[in-house]
């Protein structure tokens, strides 16, 4: 018996992660993207080798920035939640830049010593 299956989604977007959240210094920062969760990946490696450290995502901690990293959304639905989450956001990077991750990193240490 031949039928057709149904759709559940036809969007092509990647599912949507859940942010990242790191202590740097004793300063706790979420990092987010809007696309498929890679840029945030490899900025949060770039922030830990500048010496952040993970937080359990199910710990309630509060957040004193939030980072977003923009993405191209590939549907009106995901251009929507883009600008949800970049409204919401304290800094929005264009990409993830380890240079940025560094400086970001040493002054947040500074914050936390001063």
């Amino acid at each position: 018996m031949k039928r057709s299956l149904p759709v559940l989604d036809d969007s092509s977007d990647p599912p949507v992660r859940a942010p990242a959240i790191l202590n740097i210094g004793g300063w706790c920062v979420s990092v987010a993207d809007a696309g498929d969760g890679v840029s945030s990946l490899r900025f949060v490696d770039e922030l830990i080798e500048a010496g952040a450290v993970r937080v359990d995502s199910s710990a309630d901690v509060k957040l004193d920035t939030r980072i977003v990293i923009r993405g191209t959304p590939q549907s009106p639905e995901a251009r929507l939640r883009a600008e949800a989450t970049e409204e919401a956001a304290d800094a929005v990077l264009g990409s993830a830049r380890p240079v940025f991750a560094g400086l970001f990193a040493s002054a947040c240490a500074r914050w936390v010593n001063s």
